[in-house]
């Protein structure tokens, strides 16, 4: 008698971060450029391709809340700033290297994607940074979603006018921001993702940029 044969699923994986930006850039999501530092030689050749002040952050497969276990060193100023910081980071547990990026100002946004066993890919956009759980301010919607969708997404949270522009500021490139948001749509309909994060996202009047990403693959 044939013996029925079971399939076993294997466990989700998280994709390394790099990976993990070029496939979110094939998908029309903009990234704030990357450099990858694993010795001290390393930054000497980063120093001559993105200018200070430098956000640096440890990369490693088991570290995901990065800033609670001091993994994220912001307004290094110089080559000694940024010295001191890396060989704090490379002692963090788990730390595979070091992410070097040129740093950012601006509104701090989340844009996630999340695989749900009841209707599939879902898109999420909220406010971003390290209180996005204490705020949980954000709005869902079902993918595949249209530029009227993601519009009425990001009119439906509490930031929308700070968004929008506010107290005599300019507000964020809205455009650029949709169109984000409809890549990480996107990307989750046509690929075997069950999370996704891009957390900050930062704007400002002249430009969208994801930060940080996680991708959490289904196997």
């Amino acid at each position: 008698m044939a013996t029925k044969q079971i399939a076993v699923k294997k466990p989700a994986s998280q994709m390394d971060f790099l990976s993990a930006q070029k496939l979110a850039e094939k998908y029309g999501i903009p990234m704030i450029p990357t450099h990858a530092a694993q010795r001290e030689n390393d930054l000497m050749e980063i120093s001559k391709k993105i200018p200070y002040p430098w956000a640096m952050k440890v990369v490693g497969k088991t570290l995901i809340h990065k800033s609670d276990i001091g993994g994220v060193k912001l307004n290094l100023q110089n080559s000694h700033d940024a010295m001191m910081a890396f060989h704090e980071l490379r002692t963090i547990k788990g730390c595979e290297y070091v992410a070097v990026q040129p740093q950012r100002k601006g509104i701090e946004i989340i844009v996630g994607g999340k695989l749900d066993s009841q209707f599939g890919p879902t898109v999420l956009v909220g406010m971003g940074g390290i209180y996005t759980e204490v705020f949980k301010d954000s709005s869902l919607r079902v993918c595949p979603v249209n530029e009227t969708d993601v519009r009425e997404m990001i009119n439906e949270l509490k930031i929308a006018p700070i968004l929008h522009g506010a107290r005599g500021q300019k507000g964020i490139n809205e455009n650029q921001l949709v169109k984000l948001i409809m890549g990480v749509s996107k990307l989750m309909v046509e690929k075997n993702i069950s999370e996704l994060d891009l957390n900050p996202v930062i704007a400002t009047p002249a430009s969208v940029e994801a930060v940080d990403i996680r991708i959490i693959e289904e196997k």
